[in-house]
């Protein structure tokens, strides 16, 4: 019976190692979920679990190994085993990544750089307070405190760059718009600006007009806004200057006469059209005829017989620059570099236009500014509104209105969100300082009342100075706004000045989804030299790539 009772205990003990070498044999397969079990109602884990307390190091947790699979053994006294494996599928080849959906791309969040109430562990990391400037004055020296007012003076404009500005605005500036661009700095401006201007200038205005042939343009866009109607402009303008021949205006149905009082070229006898605030596309307007003019371009005319987007002598004019940076341009940039030159062509405000902007800038009542309030929100101070806007002002364009109609609307804390994520990282020359412009007065309202979305004291300034014009406003389209004063030429300027003020700002947050964000955009590179200033979008960062 001993005999018995000690063969059992080894047959048992033989069973164990045995199992314990087959889990080891078999820790690399996926082996079925079960439990090792003798003939009694309690089951036994060989597994258990690793009960990790939360205080281990991070070290420690990562180096410990997963647990081994699991083995469904059962043994019976008669000592039967039966061991069930399973072993781990062949891998199948992975797909093929597909390009991410526009609706899973999300905009950007501040909380991801910066949660709100995130508190540094390290002991040694304090936010320095603010100072004392009172105490700290009274320490200074008189030498010291003589040295105070020249300091203040060099965070204003530089007597070149207020020039640049007052030029901008037609003060002080006798010449033309080629002459105001030729004086701007070639590094400040988008690649061969100065080329492509006179390129285009060339073209409209000939040393003789004599011989010339023209393609004449109706308005078929007469709900379009100032952005649209120049976009379509600048596009027909394109495939004028690649079959040779002069763009101009329909007289009696123009471009733009929608946005425009019906009399604003009585005085010129003409219509009424985009030309009543803009420079004449051409100066050989009076010598079109029906014999040689067009209003469809035939398909013959063009070089090499298709119409392209860009002339061939521009698309290598940018390819030649590039080559001599040993690169080569992307189709993408030689569109959105082409239509930049046009628009800035194009949007080039008239004599008459640029007085009764540069009037309106200077005219104090019409604009208002505030400091908001971090102690409370409600109650921000008023603060004046220089000319030009101080430097490292950040210009913001809201874009609402019918928008939503078009694509995705972006809030506007998402436009602030955009501005902090960029001065949080770059705090020792930008500043929470910004110029609002939109159609949506409740975008204002919001704006004025928020000192800040990240609530983190690492910025140069802790809340936000907001400027913007007092002009009125509804949260629609161009053509709503325009209709909200008796003269819609005056209105339109205004809102073209709101575009020139974008431009006094040395920093740029928008989305160019809109084409308003695209004039301003293409206008900074064009007209002005601030090319190289920051450019953040607001919205999906791949939404200006294939604009149309």
């Amino acid at each position: 019976m001993s005999n018995l009772f000690g063969s059992r205990i080894r047959v048992t003990l033989g069973t164990v190692i045995l199992l314990a070498f087959i889990c080891y044999c078999l820790s690399t397969y996926s082996v079925s979920s079960g439990i090792l079990s003798w003939s009694t109602p309690e089951p036994v884990t060989l597994n258990k679990p690793c009960n990790c307390s939360k205080s281990q190091p991070e070290s420690q947790l990562a180096s410990q190994k997963p647990p081994p699979p699991s083995v469904s053994v059962s043994v019976s006294v008669s000592v039967s085993i039966s061991v069930s494996v399973s072993p781990s599928p062949s891998p199948s080849p992975s797909p093929s990544p597909s390009p991410p959906s526009q609706n899973d791309l999300d905009v950007e969040q501040i909380a991801a750089d910066f949660p709100m109430g995130y508190t540094n562990p390290n002991p040694w990391f304090r936010t320095p307070g603010q100072p004392d400037k009172k105490g700290l004055k009274k320490l200074l020296t008189e030498a010291e405190i003589a040295l105070l007012p020249a300091l203040e003076a060099q965070s204003q404009h530089s007597p070149r760059q207020l020039k640049k500005i007052q030029s901008f605005y037609g003060i002080q500036r006798n010449g033309s718009w080629q002459d105001h661009i030729e004086m701007l700095d070639d590094e400040g401006l988008s690649p061969l600006t100065k080329w492509a201007q006179k390129y285009i200038y060339d073209h409209q205005n000939p040393a003789s007009c004599e011989g010339k042939k023209f393609y004449v343009l109706k308005n078929n866009w007469p709900n379009h806004g100032l952005g649209a109607i120049i976009r379509r402009v600048f596009n027909e303008l394109s495939f004028a200057i690649l079959a040779d021949r002069i763009l101009i205006f329909d007289d009696a149905n123009a471009p733009g006469n929608t946005l425009v009082d019906e009399n604003c070229a009585r005085h010129r006898k003409k219509h009424a059209s985009l030309e009543c605030v803009v420079e004449d596309l051409s100066s050989c307007a009076s010598y079109a005829t029906p014999e040689n003019s067009v209003t469809e371009i035939p398909a013959s005319e063009y070089r090499g017989g298709k119409r392209m987007d860009i002339p061939p002598v521009a698309v290598w004019a940018l390819i030649s620059y590039l080559q001599g940076m040993d690169l080569s341009p992307s189709g993408t940039l030689l569109r959105y570099w082409w239509r930049a030159q046009l628009y800035g062509f194009i949007l080039r405000p008239n004599r008459a236009a640029l007085a009764r902007m540069a009037e309106m800038r200077m005219d104090k009542s019409l604009h208002l500014g505030v400091g908001t309030n971090r102690g409370n929100s409600s109650l921000p101070f008023n603060k004046t509104v220089p000319f030009p806007l101080p430097p490292s002002t950040i210009s913001v364009h809201i874009r609402h209105g019918d928008k939503a109609g078009e694509g995705r609307l972006i809030s506007t804390r998402d436009y602030i969100v955009a501005a902090e994520r960029f001065i949080l990282r770059n705090p020792l020359r930008y500043l929470k300082r910004g110029f609002m412009s939109t159609e949506d007065p409740g975008a204002i309202e919001e704006a004025i009342h928020t000192p800040f979305v990240n609530p983190a004291r690492s910025y140069p300034n802790l809340d936000w100075t907001w400027y913007w014009s007092n002009i009125p406003r509804v949260d629609g389209g161009p053509q709503a706004n325009l209709k909200l004063t008796h003269n819609k030429t005056d209105a339109l300027l205004t809102h073209i000045m709101q575009l020139w003020m974008a431009v006094e700002c040395d920093t740029f947050v928008g989305n160019r989804n809109s084409n308003w964000n695209k004039m301003i955009d293409a206008i900074r590179c064009t007209l002005m030299d601030k090319c190289r200033a920051p450019y953040l979008d607001a919205g999906f960062m791949a939404d200006w790539i294939n604009f149309p």
